[in-house]
């Protein structure tokens, strides 16, 4: 009977490994999966170039420094499960951060894109040309989007389906109002040098109004990040101090539950200042 027993409990213990194994190698799978979408679908959109098997190895990387970072500041198994959650979600916030950046930069430089586009226009040259130069004689990484523009037209695309997704790509309005004012006056026949100069001067009026906001508004910016760092920078000096006091915080059921309740309020608050600060132009 005892024998029986053991053979089941070490036949059940088996199965179990078994089964987290399998659902390891699974996760293992999508997650590789995960990382070549984004290398070749979300990176690619930025110009930026990755192997899909680099990529893996790298957030591998990340994630493992981050692990023993966790494990070397003395964190239990809720905060090792945090850092792991956040080390699988690093790259794909990496991308989103470096889209957000470049669609900024991109918004930046379109004023004085138009310009040149609308004196390349009254200059005698067709729009086609007029792109060509812009791909010539802009910074990146506009250059590299009106490259692309171009070389969709001569792969057989229309110039208007080309611009369109210039601007879905972007994804940004400033872009969508030049793809418009570009579509309209070639379908009305109107003045699209006059057009896209009154475009950038309403840009470079709105980037100018947006810029006064955002002084006005750093101070209630700062007071967020303080707000939101000063817990957690609390919480990291206490552990230092008396790392056995703050122990049940992370290795016991009611810390975790403590932890999470202040991981809500502090996402509410950001979200709350961040919706405060926001002002759109």
């Amino acid at each position: 009977m005892t024998e029986a027993i053991a053979f089941a409990a070490a036949l059940a213990t088996a199965m179990l490994v078994g089964g987290l194994a399998t659902l390891g190698r699974a996760g293992v799978q999508r997650y590789r999966a995960a990382i070549a979408r984004l290398a070749q679908q979300g990176l690619a959109d930025l110009f930026l170039f990755v192997e899909p098997a680099r990529l893996f190895r790298w957030s591998l990387a990340a994630l493992s420094v981050l692990l023993a970072l966790a494990y070397a500041l003395g964190g239990g198994a809720f905060a090792l499960a945090a850092t792991a959650a956040a080390g699988l979600a690093l790259p794909r916030a990496v991308q989103s951060a470096l889209r957000r950046r470049r669609a900024r930069r991109l918004v930046r430089q379109l004023p004085d894109a138009l310009s040149a586009l609308a004196g390349a226009l009254r200059a005698g040259l067709g729009l086609p040309q007029a792109l060509a130069t812009l791909a010539e004689q802009q910074p990146g990484p506009l250059r590299d989007e009106f490259a692309l523009v171009l070389r969709k037209q001569r792969l057989g695309l229309s110039l208007d389906h080309a611009l369109v997704e210039l601007g879905a790509r972007i994804g940004r309005p400033e872009y969508d109002l030049f793809v418009t004012s570009v579509r309209i006056a070639r379908e009305l026949g109107s003045n699209l040098a006059e057009s896209l100069e009154r475009l950038a001067d309403t840009l470079r009026r709105k980037s100018a109004t947006e810029a006064k906001i955002e002084a006005l508004t750093a101070q209630g910016r700062l007071q967020g990040w303080i707000v939101g760092l000063l817990p957690l920078g609390l919480m990291g000096v206490l552990n230092w101090l008396e790392p056995q006091a703050m122990r049940a915080l992370w290795t016991t059921p009611a810390g975790w539950t403590v932890l999470g309740i202040v991981a809500v309020l502090l996402g509410l608050g950001a979200l709350s200042i961040a919706r405060i600060v926001k002002i759109d132009v």
